[in-house]
C-alpha cells in the first residue's frame, strides 16, 4: 500500500476487497478511481468492483481524502495505482466523476476504460473521451449536470440513461438499485470483451 500526503491530501492505493491478498502477477487487473466524495465503498463502485472480482479481475482501489479537484492530482493517483497494482496482461480503468479527470493520461497509455458519470463539463475530459484511442464504456444520465447536452459524444460504447443523475439514481430506491445492477452487468460484459 502506498501513500502520498502532499498538502494534507491523503492518497492511498490498495488491493481490494480488503481481505484480498496482493499478488505479484495477475492476468487481469482493474484500477478503480473514485469520485471526489464517492469512494469504492459507495454503491455503484462497490457493486461494479465486486462484479469484476467475481469475474477474476484483481482490483487496485484508490482512496483519497480531501482531494483537490485537479487533473494533476488524479493523474498522480492513477500513476501510483498502476505502479502498486500487480503486473498484468490486461489493465482496465474504472473511474467515477472526479476520477474521470484521468481520461487524458489513460488515453496516452491506450488503456481500456469504464467512465462512470464522467465530468464532460470539463472540455479536456470531453475531448479525451470523444477521441479515446482504446475501448471504452461511458455511463451517464440525462439529469447529470456534469454531462451537458452540448458536450461532444464520447466514442466507443455509451450507456446513456434518461432521467439518471450524477449518482446514477433515477426514481426511488428500487429503481435506482435496479439501474445500478444494469450498469454493473454492462461493465462486466464490456470487461469480458477485453481478453488478455
Amino acid at each position: 500500500m502506498g501513500a502520498s500526503d502532499e498538502s494534507d491530501h491523503l492518497l492511498v492505493t490498495e488491493a481490494w476487497p480488503p481481505h484480498a491478498k496482493p499478488a505479484d502477477h495477475v492476468v487481469n487487473r482493474v484500477v478503480v478511481l473514485p469520485g471526489g466524495g464517492y469512494p469504492i465503498d459507495a454503491p455503484l463502485l462497490f457493486w461494479t468492483a465486486l462484479g469484476l472480482v467475481e469475474d477474476g479481475w484483481a482490483v487496485q482501489a484508490v482512496r483519497w481524502q480531501r482531494p483537490p479537484m485537479e487533473a494533476g492530482f488524479v493523474r498522480e493517483a492513477l500513476e501510483l495505482a498502476l505502479r502498486e497494482a500487480p503486473a498484468a496482461e490486461q489493465t482496465l480503468i474504472v473511474a467515477k466523476s472526479l476520477g474521470t479527470l484521468a481520461a487524458p493520461v489513460a488515453a496516452e497509455l491506450d488503456l481500456p476504460a469504464v467512465w462512470l458519470t464522467p465530468v464532460l463539463s470539463d472540455t479536456v475530459v470531453a475531448q479525451a473521451l470523444s477521441a479515446y484511442p482504446a475501448q471504452q464504456l461511458v455511463v451517464g444520465g440525462s439529469a447529470d449536470e456534469l454531462w451537458p447536452p452540448v458536450a461532444p459524444r464520447p466514442s466507443g460504447e455509451v450507456m446513456y440513461v434518461d432521467g439518471a443523475d450524477h449518482a446514477m439514481h433515477r426514481g426511488g430506491v428500487r429503481e435506482s438499485n435496479e439501474l445500478h445492477m444494469d450498469v454493473v452487468e454492462r461493465v462486466r460484459a464490456f470487461a469480458a470483451t477485453l481478453g488478455p
